[in-house]
């Protein structure tokens, strides 16, 4: 005697039994797929970077302001004095995607207090300014930043906008970051190179150690490449200095 399969209408109070099951183990099997891809999603993403920004703790700096090749605060190391004081350089950049050059232009090469929120990375910090809060406190600045030259240097990697990739956003390159670091960029935040083997950071500049405009770049932003400079090492910030119109996108 042939047994007749279930069948469920609707509008009935409940399904017949083997179809009950059967649903219910479809459910949990589902379910417990679900859960593994979950997991194997998250482990396989790339961990964040350990960057920071400290989004509302505002801090008062003391130093002496830089507006060449890009806005910074030339600031001596903590518990060091004197002549032979070591100085730490940090980039200054305004509030959102605009570069810092309208707030410190008048109060270049003076030395200052100012209030700002930190972002770093590594060894690499910048400082968002809170506009009008720079007071002077002497005509002129006391920092000077020791210089090394390195001579050339080629490198693979790609260039970054500084405020994101050191903190504020993550991750702040690659592909997926492109057009917010061009609006950076063209903003005015300072350039980076990142080298895709050792994840070394590099100040970009130009071949006269000037700033480099948007335009000098914005083919390249976010994009794989092979670049060749002067390697100088500015304070504690490694600098590349280099010809745009030499920059080519690697193979």
């Amino acid at each position: 005697m042939s047994m007749e399969p279930d069948f469920y209408i609707g509008y009935l109070p409940q399904a017949p039994s083997r179809l009950r099951r059967f649903l219910r183990r479809v459910i949990v099997a589902i379910g417990f797929v679900s859960v593994v891809l979950a997991v194997v999603f998250a482990v396989a993403q790339m961990p964040f970077a350990n960057s920071f920004f400290e989004f509302g703790r505002l801090r008062d700096f003391e130093g002496t302001l830089s507006i060449e090749p890009y806005p910074a605060l030339l600031v001596t190391r903590p518990g060091q004095a004197g002549s032979n004081a070591g100085t730490s350089e940090y980039l200054l950049v305004a509030p959102g995607k605009h570069g810092a050059d309208d707030l410190i232009k008048k109060f270049a090469g003076k030395e200052v207090r100012l209030r700002g929120q930190l972002i770093y990375r590594d060894e690499n910090t910048i400082l968002e300014i809170e506009p009008g809060s720079i007071r002077p406190l002497s005509a002129k600045g006391r920092e000077i930043i020791p210089v090394q030259d390195f001579g050339s240097l080629t490198l693979s990697g790609e260039i970054v906008d500084s405020k994101c990739y050191l903190g504020v956003m993550n991750p702040g390159n690659g592909k997926v970051h492109r057009d917010c670091a061009s609006r950076c960029l063209s903003g005015g935040i300072p350039p980076l190179f990142i080298e895709f083997a050792s994840g070394k950071t590099f100040l970009l500049v130009g071949a006269d150690t000037s700033a480099l405009s948007y335009k000098d770049v914005s083919e390249f932003v976010a994009e794989r490449l092979t670049i060749t400079g002067e390697h100088i090492l500015r304070g504690d910030q490694d600098v590349l200095s280099i010809n745009p119109r030499e920059l080519k996108h690697s193979d």
